[in-house]
This record gives C-alpha cells, sequence and structure tokens, in this order.
C-alpha cells in the first residue's frame, strides 16, 4: 500500500512542464554578498550573479530568485532566472482529512536585443493537491550552458526533482534541455538515501527506459524506479552530442536531487 501510493502520488507530479505563466507575484530575492566567480563550460563562460542583482528591464517572476546566471552567444546577452514560491495552504478536498499545500518553480531565458529583454523560452512545473511532504528545486550545481554542437546557440540544462511523499521514496526528476526553441528532456525518478549503501552507489548503469518495463512488474519491484527515465524519445531529432551529455548529468546528479541537500 505504500508503493502504491507513492506511485499514485508521483503519477500526478510527472505532468508534462506547463507552457503557460500563471499570475505574477512579488519576488523575494536571495542577498548573496558577492557575485560568483565565473564557470567554463565548452567554451561558455556564464556568470552567477547575485540574487538581488536582477537587471533592469526583466519581468519579475513569482517567488524567490533560486539562480541568476547571465552569458553571451551568438543571439546575444542571454539571463536566466529559476525561481520558487513558497508553500501554500490549499483547501481540503471532501475525502482529504488534512489540508493541502503547493508551491511552484519557474524559469525563464532572455535574450537582450537592441537593449530590451526578450524572453527565450519559459518553464513552469509544481506539485499540488498535496497533503504530505512537498518539494520542488533544482538539483546544486547541476544548471548548465555549453555549445555542444558548436552552432554559436548554446543549451542550457536544467535538473531538478518534485515530490509529495510521506515516506522515504524516489522523488519525480526532470532534465530539460533547451536550444532556443527547441527543447529535450528526461523524466524519471531519484535515488534516495535510506540504508547504509551510498545513493550514489545506487545508480543504474543503465537508467534508459521505464517505457519497456509493465507496469505490473515495476509495481512488485517498485525499486526499479530509483535513478531511471521514462524514454529517450525526446532526444530522437537532437544534434549527436546531447543524449550522451544529458546522460551523463543524469546519471551523475540522480541521486543528488533530494530536498534535503537543497
Amino acid at each position: 500500500m505504500r508503493y502504491s501510493l507513492f506511485l499514485l502520488a508521483l503519477g500526478v507530479l510527472g505532468c508534462s512542464e506547463p507552457q503557460a505563466d500563471k499570475a505574477a507575484g512579488s519576488s523575494a530575492p536571495d542577498t548573496p554578498t558577492a557575485t560568483a566567480a565565473p564557470e567554463t563550460t565548452d567554451a561558455v563562460t556564464v556568470q552567477s550573479l547575485p540574487a538581488n542583482q536582477l537587471p533592469a528591464g526583466v519581468p519579475r517572476q513569482p517567488g524567490k530568485v533560486l539562480e541568476l546566471k547571465q552569458w553571451t552567444d551568438a543571439n546575444g546577452l542571454n539571463l536566466l532566472v529559476i525561481t520558487r514560491t513558497p508553500e501554500q495552504d490549499e483547501p481540503a478536498s471532501p475525502d482529504e482529512a488534512d489540508d493541502a499545500r503547493h508551491i511552484e518553480m519557474y524559469a525563464r531565458q532572455y535574450v537582450q536585443r537592441a537593449g530590451t529583454w526578450q524572453e527565450l523560452w519559459h518553464l513552469q512545473d509544481g506539485v499540488s493537491h498535496c497533503p504530505f511532504d512537498l518539494w520542488i528545486g533544482p538539483v546544486p550545481g547541476a544548471t548548465t550552458v555549453t555549445d555542444l554542437d558548436h552552432d554559436g546557440q548554446t543549451e542550457t540544462t536544467l535538473l531538478y526533482s518534485l515530490t509529495c511523499t510521506s515516506d522515504v521514496s524516489p522523488a519525480t526528476f526532470k532534465l530539460i534541455m533547451r536550444e532556443g526553441a527547441a527543447k529535450y528532456a528526461l523524466r524519471g525518478y531519484t535515488v534516495v538515501q535510506y540504508d547504509s549503501v551510498p545513493a550514489a552507489q545506487r545508480v543504474p548503469a543503465n537508467p534508459c527506459c521505464l517505457d519497456t518495463i509493465s507496469a505490473a512488474r515495476l509495481e512488485e519491484h517498485y525499486e526499479l524506479l530509483a535513478g531511471r527515465y521514462e524514454t529517450e524519445k525526446e532526444f530522437r531529432n537532437a544534434p549527436p552530442a546531447f543524449l550522451p551529455f544529458a546522460r551523463r548529468q543524469w546519471q551523475r546528479f540522480s541521486s543528488k536531487s533530494t530536498s534535503e541537500e537543497l
């Protein structure tokens, strides 16, 4: 029953990222004291900015600023903003004894053209109707900017987890790669620490693909979920370098995405 409830909850959470914006609220940014040093990835130099230094003219996103990065590519000056709203109460449904809550995460990439910031793409995801422990957030250190196909237009890759559980269970885990309007994704589950064997040692050597395993077998062998993703179909038309990079990022970060580490 424990994992039946868990699978049901994750089935609700595993929906695709909504593309429509909700009404904007006020931002409550962090206030770091210094700008982080630039990082270089595949010849792309990325500057992490203090969360309270949102450039003038960039629209405010709902919630608290979690990551703020800028870099330059063939499009010009780029800016990535990731925010998360606080947990908010929801009225309980008639068949629920406890009040439920919801939480949301937003990500937007802008490019500066003719002195104005224009949105290149956006992502909105969240956990709703949750009476248990809930979470959503990017994995620390996992957000990357690359130019894997060396075309001058960078790729932005986000990895984040979201969950609504009452026990130690894998969270929903997503890798979203964007190159302009093009979007590629891996979606599955994390590996969690629940015994003396470190989570990193339980990451499967081949995390693909859950859509080849029957639902009955997954119900009986729930441990197969940990560290695996559903499919690689969204990368079929991607440049050749994209999927190997996504696989490496998934392997590296799927055991480091629980809320206790964020």
